[in-house]
């Protein structure tokens, strides 16, 4: 079992600003009130708020062309808000680029070789920080760019915002390091994906 979920709960609580309810179960229940509660409860557009970032970033990255209806919220998403929402995206970047193991070689090929080890590795301490420029390599302009709409902020912000989550991520994925199965780390990609569609079909 990988830590993807933890990381995801982790990050959705950071969102809720520690808000949790009771009556909310597991990692299911954490998203649910981050999907729900963001975007102002007063517009009930089913593309309102983060729900529609992530319905938008999965849609577009599964193939849905549907048009999205320009937003008319005054203000963007706060920081941690933004990470929520762009894991979906770094998610499917992953699963494109042949699951796990293809994403952990287009990394290397990109120069992030170090990174990388620090990152799949157990050791102890922050994982390596990437830059700005070397995200914006790897990831669909247009993708970033529908994000970046969506929640309102520049496009800068959503590059740095893949530049924090891509390290947790990758560090989540490999619990074993280089002995994690790579079946198991897709499994649960999917799964937290499944999880977020769910949510927003409702």
């Amino acid at each position: 079992m990988t830590n993807l979920t933890n990381i995801v709960e982790i990050l959705a609580k950071q969102a809720l600003g520690g808000q949790q309810q009771s009556q909310q179960g597991g990692l299911g229940g954490i998203l649910g009130s981050v999907l729900g509660g963001l975007g102002g409860s007063q517009q009930q557009s089913q593309q309102a708020g983060l729900g529609g970032v992530l319905g938008s970033v999965l849609g577009g990255l599964t193939g849905g062309q549907q048009q999205q209806a320009p937003q008319t919220r005054q203000s963007g998403l706060n920081a941690q808000s933004l990470l929520i929402a762009v894991v979906p995206l770094v998610l499917a970047w992953i699963q494109k680029n042949g699951g796990l193991q293809g994403a952990l070689d287009q990394l290397k090929g990109q120069g992030l070789s170090s990174q990388v080890d620090d990152w799949v590795s157990t050791g102890e301490g922050a994982n390596a920080s990437v830059n700005q420029q070397q995200v914006q390599n790897l990831f669909d302009q247009n993708e970033v760019e529908q994000v970046a709409q969506q929640t309102q902020v520049p496009t800068q912000d959503v590059y740095s915002a893949i530049s924090s989550v891509l390290p947790e991520i990758i560090d989540s994925l490999t619990p074993q390091a280089e002995q994690t199965d790579p079946k198991e780390a897709n499994d649960d990609i999917q799964n937290v994906l499944n999880l977020v569609s769910g949510f927003l079909k409702r």
